[in-house]
């Protein structure tokens, strides 16, 4: 298990609207595609108009995914805000 940070890249793009986070998180997964899929999860808007629509936790152009070696406290399946709190729980 890894730990990724991700941040925005363009937090003007509309697709923001689908995720209830806007702010850097980190994830605990096994690869960066697992981390992007896990977020997006977890940040989706309980909209009916988000449902089906692609997060932009997903979208390399519109956010990064960088594998954070020297952390270990996040577990597997988790994401969690700067200031410490899991998102989604």
């Amino acid at each position: 298990m890894n730990i990724y940070r991700l941040d925005p890249i363009d937090p003007g793009d509309p697709s923001w609207r689908n995720s209830i986070e806007k702010d850097s998180v980190w994830a605990g997964a096994a690869t960066p595609s697992d981390a992007r899929q896990l977020v997006a999860d977890k940040t989706r808007p309980d909209t009916r108009e988000a449902a089906g629509l692609k997060s932009p936790w997903q979208d390399e152009a519109l956010t990064s995914c960088v594998r954070e070696p020297s952390l270990t406290h996040i577990r597997a399946g988790t994401v969690v805000r700067a200031d410490g709190s899991q998102v989604g729980d």
